[in-house]
């Protein structure tokens, strides 16, 4: 009889940690694949026109972007003209520690849908709106209480939404990443998995800006969609000016 007590207690033990163990496994949060379908790698860019562009994301526990799984306003687009080729491992060296959080919660926000970071969409760019308040030394308190309260716009006529489910601290970041991260014009920031860029104008020499660096991030939402445990996939691709 205690023999057989001694075999069933090992037996629950075993089975205990291996379905732990295994539950463990299903738990543990792969990261996203992103590629580009467009434009294509060291290809060419013209000046001044529209640049079509396609991005595929998928992920083990998010989905697909093919089935309409990945939300397309999540999937970052990050554009930056360099002079030659010579800027360029430097600028991605510095890219690769650039915190992205920020951005990342406005793309899961409605930021986009009111705001682009280069041009007017229904309410101002995040250009102007950097260009407007960097200088103000209230500008995070002001603009963090206008996001979360809305009101009148003191753009024009639009209204401000309200976000009440934002939270404070999660605002000023946001409002000091615009701040910061918006006075490079040679730097745009877009979302969608798929769309146009509209390249820079001619400049004044042949050779300045002839590179153009895309970069498209993906943050998942996490295994259980936990976003403390979130994954990040990126890919870059790199074109010169024809």
């Amino acid at each position: 009889m205690q023999r057989f007590y001694i075999i069933a207690v090992i037996l629950f033990v075993f089975f205990y940690f291996t379905i732990g163990f295994s539950q463990f496994q299903i738990q543990e949060n792969s990261p996203p694949i992103v590629k580009f379908v467009a434009p294509k790698d060291f290809s060419s860019f013209s000046r001044n026109s529209l640049l079509p562009y396609i991005i595929h994301v998928s992920d083990y526990e998010d989905g697909n972007s093919e089935y309409d799984e990945i939300n397309p306003t999540e999937v970052l687009l990050i554009a930056k003209y360099l002079k030659s080729s010579s800027e360029i491992k430097p600028y991605l060296t510095k890219e690769s520690k650039t915190n992205y959080s920020s951005l990342v919660e406005m793309s899961r926000s409605t930021c986009f849908s009111c705001h682009s970071a280069k041009g007017k969409l229904i309410g101002p760019s995040f250009e102007q709106i950097a260009t407007k308040y960097k200088k103000n030394e209230k500008a995070i308190e002001f603009l963090t209480e206008k996001i979360i309260a809305g009101g009148t716009s003191i753009w024009g006529d639009e209204k401000m939404p309200p976000h009440p489910d934002l939270k404070v601290d999660q605002v000023q970041e946001m409002v000091y990443w615009i701040l910061e991260n918006n006075s490079d014009s040679d730097k745009n920031y877009l979302t969608g998995i798929a769309g146009t860029i509209k390249t820079m104008e001619q400049p004044g020499s042949d050779h300045e800006k002839s590179i153009l660096v895309l970069t498209a991030r993906y943050s998942d939402h996490g295994s259980n969609n936990q976003l403390h445990n979130s994954k990040q996939g990126q890919t870059t691709l790199i074109l010169k000016n024809n």
